[in-house]
């Protein structure tokens, strides 16, 4: 957009019909409002920059929806399952059915939020040999309808066999984790040489994800899932920084999950 400099025009003036449409000529000149003009600028574009020559972002939004996924309280337990099996199955924080075609190349985009708040003790898995301890939330979907939900490309089941320095545990390397979001279960730190651990109050969880189709593909529904406790470990049957499920001494470590939203957005190149 053009810069408009006005010298010529200042507080205490007095204004004649002259002044005036010299100065509502030079705006004209300078910023002519017609459609080229109000296509190219009505627009913040610099915010929507990705091409530097042109401050297009060549991507064309063609479906968006929002959806409220849990406004109830959801109580899971941590995983009582000895650290050599497998954990218990997932539990479910909400699922909304739809139908989205989508087109080899098109992106999709998805965001999720929810509040949730943990609890426990001292009790196990806390000690100083377990830090970093954690809860899973995941996204998974539906593409066919009458079939079953299974994780979004590029998401693993969260209970698959993996080798670390303990020997043969439950969970998946962070290369299977791009639809994950995790939240911390509790704040652990040393005072006074002992271990302290700080249950914080309820709080906000976000994730998101991103997939551009490889062929046509029709969306049935969404839903989030959530699991724990798990830990971060180095996992060596994949060379990669994992999280395995951890053994909790009972349902005093839990979390509750208040509310959570869904949100996608379906895009393709211009």
């Amino acid at each position: 957009m053009a810069i408009i400099k006005n010298n010529t025009i200042k507080r205490g003036d007095l204004l004649k019909s002259t002044e005036l449409n010299a100065e509502f000529t030079a705006v004209n000149t300078a910023f002519t409002m017609d459609d080229a003009n109000f296509r190219n600028e009505a627009l913040d574009q610099p915010s929507f920059d990705t091409q530097p020559l042109t401050g297009e972002a060549g991507i064309i939004l063609k479906a968006a929806n929002s959806y409220s996924v849990r406004s109830s309280t959801l109580t899971v337990n941590a995983n009582t399952n000895a650290v050599t099996i497998a954990p218990v199955a997932a539990t479910e924080i909400g699922a909304q059915a739809f139908v989205q075609p989508c087109l080899d190349t098109d992106i999709l985009r998805v965001y999720w939020q929810y509040a949730f708040k943990t609890f426990g003790n001292l009790s196990a898995p806390i000690d100083v040999d377990h830090q970093g301890l954690c809860w899973a939330v995941w996204l998974e979907w539906k593409t066919s309808s009458g079939g079953a939900y299974a994780p979004v490309p590029g998401q693993g089941d969260l209970n698959d066999a993996l080798t670390a320095s303990a020997g043969t545990r439950y969970g998946n390397s962070s290369s299977a984790l791009k639809a994950t979001s995790i939240d911390y279960h509790a704040i652990q730190f040393r005072n006074n040489a002992a271990n302290q651990t700080i249950y914080p109050e309820k709080r906000g969880g976000y994730g998101q994800f991103f997939y551009k189709f490889t062929s046509d593909t029709t969306i049935y529904g969404l839903r989030l899932m959530i699991n724990g406790i798990y830990e971060p470990v180095y996992s060596t049957s994949s060379s990669l920084n994992a999280l395995i499920s951890t053994e909790a001494s009972g349902s005093v470590h839990n979390i509750e999950v208040y509310t959570a939203d869904l949100s996608y957005l379906l895009m393709r190149d211009d």
